[in-house]
């Protein structure tokens, strides 16, 4: 038998498996609460409830019919799950490089989820555009990435990045 955290991480892959890249959104009563608050670093306001989360799944898959996002890793501890994941697109929907079957990378992130009962109550995402894709370019416009493509959030982790833990001091070079 497994354990919460096993099965826990099992509800975060079918929904993103079934309800994300299939368009499953029958599922999606069974795995949000009723309550959930999803807060996204590139969405106006959370995303509340199964008809938020029914409301935001089926905007996405519109703007991107052939979005498809891959669980790269998870980590689950008693309620909480940890995934990262991997979003792509139709290499024509995306101005980069193809990848593997024809796919271009469209943006990487984390999700941070907690579970009640088996269904999301809270979930809390940070991500990163990987490339530039002209449906993609009104994240940019509004605010959402910097100059370089990266999400305000991955533009203050590199920052941080450049300190060492024991002395907060920047490394690297300085500025004349």
């Amino acid at each position: 038998m497994k354990n919460v955290s096993e099965l826990n991480k099992l509800k975060i892959r079918l929904f993103i498996e079934a309800v994300l890249n299939e368009g499953r959104i029958e599922l999606i009563d069974g795995l949000i609460a009723a309550d959930f608050v999803g807060h996204l670093p590139f969405a106006e306001l959370d995303v509340t409830g199964p008809e938020g989360v029914r409301q935001f799944v089926s905007s996405r898959r519109r703007a991107h019919p052939g979005l498809y996002v891959k669980i790269e890793d998870q980590i689950a501890e008693d309620d909480r799950v940890a995934t990262r994941w991997r979003a792509t697109v139709p290499a024509r929907e995306a101005q980069a490089p193809r990848a593997p079957a024809g796919r271009a990378a469209c943006c990487a992130g984390i999700s941070v989820t907690r579970l009640l009962a088996g269904k999301q109550v809270d979930s809390h995402t940070e991500c990163a555009v990987l490339t530039a894709s002209p449906a993609l370019a009104s994240l940019a416009a509004a605010g959402v990435t910097d100059s370089r493509g990266m999400s305000g959030t991955t533009s203050r982790l590199r920052r941080l990045s450049r300190r060492t833990p024991a002395s907060g001091v920047r490394t690297g070079r300085r500025r004349s």
